[in-house]
């Protein structure tokens, strides 16, 4: 059998998923639930395991008071931005057909970290987010733009972004004993 392979992405199973989502609209792989479960280790550092176990190192620049040696909120959210554009747009330009040459999508933005600590009111998160698309196939250019602009509104992560989604918190608190290495490091301070 023949595989259907477009820009390394089998056509035929992508069809099959979509035929599987369609058939069963409240089923897992039509509303897959994701989870990931962050752990402070020391500092600014934490390890994140996403859904399926992989670990992902987070950390804070040096200059915030962190060790530069994992990745920021910031640079993670920018990630999945360009990540589920790329996979969007891979997915949709493979299932219409088109040769994608390259691709490349940069994603930046300026975050208001004088309201993130408390210096001024306002919103402390980013104040817009800028995306740049650079693509080459072996279709035209105002075609592609077409499909990429139908694609842009089908891509998860920024339709979760652009629109109101609640927010739920539960805290879950423990008061611990302290430890004598802790409360001598805190009345040195």
């Amino acid at each position: 059998m023949t595989m259907n392979c477009v820009n390394g992405i089998d056509v035929d199973r992508l069809l099959t998923t979509r035929d599987l989502i369609q058939a069963d609209r409240d089923g897992l792989i039509a509303r897959p639930q994701y989870q990931a479960t962050v752990t402070w280790n020391n500092g600014f550092h934490t390890i994140s395991r996403v859904t399926d176990g992989q670990e992902v190192i987070g950390d804070e620049p040096e200059q915030y008071g962190g060790g530069g040696v994992g990745l920021t909120p910031q640079d993670m959210l920018l990630t999945a931005l360009g990540h589920c554009l790329t996979a969007t747009y891979i997915g949709g330009l493979s299932a219409a057909g088109i040769a994608v040459k390259s691709l490349q999508i940069n994603v930046s933005g300026q975050v208001n970290f004088r309201s993130a600590f408390g210096l001024e009111t306002g919103n402390p998160g980013f104040e817009s987010i800028g995306i740049a698309v650079d693509i080459q196939t072996d279709s035209p250019s105002e075609n592609v733009k077409e499909i990429l602009a139908k694609l842009l509104k089908t891509a998860p992560i920024p339709n979760t972004i652009i629109r109101p989604v609640p927010l739920d918190v539960e805290i879950t608190c423990e008061q611990t004993e302290q430890n004598d290495a802790f409360s001598s490091s805190q009345k040195e301070t």
